[in-house]
C-alpha cells in the first residue's frame, strides 16, 4: 500500500506540473511570514491569520488525498481527505474561539522544541527524503499531511498553554500510529512524523495542568 501511495504522488506531482513545486514554496512563505509577524507583534489578528494559512493548507491537503481514490480505493482516500478536513475545520473554529494564541515561546525548551519541528517540517523533511533515496517527483512537500502537521505540532508546542487542546492532542496521537506504520513499510523519512507525534504528545503530558487545568480569559 505504501509503495502504491508514493507511486501516486509521484502521478499527482507530474500532474501538477511545476505548482507541485511552487505551491509548497507559496505555503512555507506564507506560513513562516505570518509566524513572524506573531512572534514581533502579537495578537489575535496576527494569530487567525496564521491559523487561516494552515486551514487553507489543509483543504488542499484534502484534496490531494482525494486525488489518489484510484490507488488507495475510494473508501481509503475519502477518509484521509475527511480527516484532513475535520483539521481544516477546528483550525477555522480556532479562529473563531480564540483557543490559540502565537507568540514568542518564554520557555527555553518548549522554543527549542517548537522551532525544530517548524524547521523539519518545512525544510528538513524534503532533506530526508532524498537522502532515503526518495527524488522527485516521489516526494512530498510541505503542504502534504505529514510535514504539515509536523510543523503544526510544533507550533503549539510554542503556544503552551493558550492552544487547541482538541486538535493538538488529535495530531499528535494520529502522527504516532501514522508515521510509525509508513515509516515500517518503507517510507523511513516518516519516522519524522512519528517522533513529532512523540514529542507533542509528551508536552501535553508534562504541561498539562497548564494545558487542561488553569483558567484562562
Amino acid at each position: 500500500m505504501v509503495q502504491q501511495i508514493v507511486d501516486g504522488i509521484a502521478d499527482l506531482n507530474v500532474w501538477m506540473g511545476i505548482w507541485s513545486l511552487l505551491l509548497p514554496a507559496i505555503f512555507a512563505l506564507a506560513v513562516l511570514w505570518a509566524l513572524f509577524r506573531c512572534y514581533r507583534n502579537p495578537s489575535q489578528t496576527h494569530t487567525r491569520i496564521l491559523l487561516a494559512i494552515y486551514a487553507a493548507i489543509y483543504v488542499f491537503a484534502g484534496w490531494t488525498i482525494l486525488m489518489g481514490r484510484d490507488v488507495m480505493g475510494l473508501p481509503a482516500a475519502l477518509g484521509g481527505a475527511i480527516g484532513l478536513w475535520t483539521v481544516s475545520l477546528l483550525l477555522v473554529l480556532d479562529i473563531f474561539f480564540h483557543w490559540t494564541e502565537v507568540r514568542m515561546p518564554e520557555q527555553t525548551g518548549l522554543k527549542i522544541l517548537s522551532w525544530s519541528l517548524i524547521v523539519t517540517g518545512i525544510f528538513l523533511y524534503p532533506v530526508v527524503e532524498m537522502l532515503l533515496g526518495f527524488t522527485y517527483p516521489r516526494m512530498v512537500f510541505f503542504g502534504a499531511e505529514c510535514p504539515t502537521t509536523i510543523s503544526l505540532i510544533g507550533l503549539f508546542i510554542g503556544a503552551v498553554p493558550r492552544v487547541n487542546k482538541i486538535l493538538f492532542v488529535l495530531i499528535s496521537i494520529n502522527a504516532i500510529f501514522t508515521g510509525e506504520y509508513f515509516a515500517i513499510h518503507g517510507a523511513g523519512f516518516d519516522y519524522l512524523y512519528m517522533l513529532a507525534g512523540i514529542v507533542g504528545s509528551l508536552v501535553l503530558l508534562t504541561h498539562f495542568r497548564e494545558i487542561f487545568l488553569t483558567k484562562r480569559r
